[in-house]
């Protein structure tokens, strides 16, 4: 099992933070109207920066930013990133022995983000680096919404699926807990038979976070088989670190087995970015060797392209394969 302990994160809160950062040869963010994103993308120092503009977002064309910028019809998330990664090729003479490439997480769409990561692994990147920015709040609290218009599938993403095995009698399902209950009864009636297993952010991003996750995942006890909220089907890791999460993950999984045999392995992360990190970590590192295992992800037409206010403090994290 990986150490996930060995990995490098580094608390950003001020101008002096930002000052001692790297200065990197390509930087990505993914354009939406979050303030925490605009002043990421202003405050990183890189040679070349792009923004990533997702569809999914829906912003008009009037209001997209004048800086460089990738955008494609592709909304796939592997010949999205597959086609972004051929531009920085191409334009941004991205190397993957040499390029010191930075990627602000917290704009970009959760499949993406995995199949981008899981892309760059395959592409014998050794490092990059990733950014995570907390925001003060989500603007309508544990009302706020995260994607909207329909979810018209549930699937493995891309670079994620193992070969699902015939006996299912011992499935097991763990849920990265966010904020929307319908994504999350939409992964859990997906595999209505699996043991269901979630993981909430906690410590979280802000203090009132956690119950606002909790009230929301609520609405989804039914689907979750978990009425009386048990303390037996869930657990905790960091929000705002993909490196506790995979540690716990992992933690998760091998106790799980430890009492008795696990069929089929199906994680969904639905909670931060960061959290979404350490979900493809996991699977990148543990799940690699192991053809049952398989991310699924509840995919929606489209997503709110501002949920949040303010900017609270950012995390640099140092990503190793």
């Amino acid at each position: 099992m990986t150490d996930y302990g060995i990995y490098y994160r580094e608390e950003i809160k001020n101008d002096s933070d930002w000052a001692r950062t790297p200065n990197f040869d390509v930087f990505l963010s993914a354009f939406n109207h979050s303030e925490r994103v605009l002043t990421v993308y202003e405050q990183v120092k890189a040679t070349r920066k792009l923004w990533l503009i997702h569809a999914e977002y829906g912003i008009q064309m009037a209001d997209l930013p004048q800086e460089p910028r990738f955008e494609t019809e592709a909304l796939d998330e592997s010949t999205y990133c597959k086609e972004l990664l051929t531009f920085l090729e191409e334009h941004a003479g991205f190397d993957p022995a040499v390029t010191s490439l930075c990627i602000d997480i917290t704009g970009v769409v959760r499949p993406h983000l995995l199949f981008l990561t899981r892309l760059l692994h395959l592409k014998g990147v050794k490092r990059f680096y990733a950014i995570y920015a907390e925001p003060i709040q989500y603007t309508r609290k544990e009302k706020t919404v995260f994607s909207s218009g329909a979810i018209h599938e549930v699937r493995p993403i891309h670079g994620f699926g193992g070969s699902r095995e015939t006996e299912t009698s011992s499935d097991y399902l763990i849920i990265g807990m966010g904020y929307d209950d319908r994504m999350m009864a939409e992964v859990a009636e997906d595999r209505a038979k699996a043991e269901k297993h979630q993981l909430f952010g906690l410590p979280s991003l802000q203090a009132d976070m956690y119950q606002q996750s909790v009230i929301r995942s609520r609405k989804a006890a039914d689907e979750m088989g978990d009425p009386e909220f048990s303390v037996n089907n869930r657990s905790f890791a960091p929000a705002n670190d993909p490196f506790g999460t995979a540690d716990v993950l992992a933690e998760t999984v091998s106790k799980r087995r430890a009492n008795g045999i696990v069929t089929n392995l199906y994680l969904s992360p639905l909670g931060t970015k960061a959290q979404a990190l350490g979900f493809a970590l996991y699977f990148i590192h543990d799940c690699l060797d192991s053809r049952s295992a398989t991310i699924l992800y509840p995919f929606s037409h489209s997503y709110e392209a501002e949920t949040s206010s303010g900017l609270a403090r950012a995390w640099l994290y140092t990503v190793e394969f």
